[in-house]
């Protein structure tokens, strides 16, 4: 079990999260849904150390670490533990989809060359990119430089891989593939932590889905439970106004 605990964090005064906790159990896809501005990218961030957070710890099952801390040593331990795949893919314009996944292989885990291009060319060709290896990002549409991003996070054999809205950047027709990848990754018994607007697929690829407003943790629980006959009327209210929850179907 991972588990975070009493996160909090303020822009210029405004609360964006408010002592939230969150447990996420090995081998299984936890979900955040709500509405914008309710501080689900923020906690992946603070997550990776991309924002400090103002209080809040984080344990991998071998001790809590502070999410306010800047030790050096504190900060890598968490980082070595996580796989981030960005809304915008964040690859590097210069290098081909290979080199894209083996160079954190080499600088990050110190793996030699070699040994790094072999576990990048594996899951290239884990998320259906096998043949483009050889290609840059400025030649691949923007679903397959997203699957090169998951499959640089997953090739640093990461204790969770956060996703943070990894469709929101594509065109429509590009997310079927990438929720496939994602989907399979989770049948694979990967633990994921994931932020996604697209209702459908929370309901069908994870094992608890939790909805957040105003920093806080409002309902929480099984995908179908949520969904289905959610408790709390402000998640209700939220589902009933997002178009593509009205295509889940009555039962799972």
């Amino acid at each position: 079990m991972i588990q975070i605990r009493g996160v909090s964090k303020s822009f210029e005064g405004t609360k964006v999260l408010d002592g939230l906790d969150l447990d996420i159990p090995r081998q299984n896809v936890v979900t955040i849904i709500g509405p914008s501005g309710s501080g689900k990218s923020t906690l992946l961030r603070i997550l990776d150390f991309l924002e400090h957070a103002d209080s809040g710890t984080v344990d991998f099952g071998d001790g809590a670490v502070d999410l306010t801390t800047t030790k050096t040593a504190d900060i890598r331990k968490v980082r070595s533990k996580i796989g981030f795949v960005f809304q915008n893919y964040n690859l590097f314009l210069n290098k081909n989809a290979l080199e894209n996944v083996a160079e954190p292989l080499i600088y990050a885990k110190g793996l030699k060359p070699d040994e790094a291009r072999k576990i990048a060319a594996e899951q290239l060709d884990r998320v259906g990119l096998a043949d483009y290896q050889d290609r840059f990002p400025s030649t691949l549409s923007g679903g397959q430089q997203q699957r090169v991003g998951i499959a640089r996070a997953v090739a640093m054999n990461p204790e969770l891989l956060v996703l943070d809205e990894p469709t929101s950047a594509l065109d429509p027709e590009m997310v079927t593939g990438v929720l496939e990848v994602i989907r399979q990754l989770g049948k694979d018994g990967m633990t994921m932590l994931m932020v996604t607007h697209e209702m459908r697929f929370a309901y069908e690829a994870s094992n608890h889905v939790v909805f957040i407003e105003g920093g806080h943790v409002i309902e929480q629980g099984d995908p179908k439970q949520l969904f289905e006959h959610p408790r709390e009327e402000r998640t209700a209210e939220f589902l009933s106004s997002t178009n593509n929850v009205l295509m889940i179907p009555a039962s799972r």
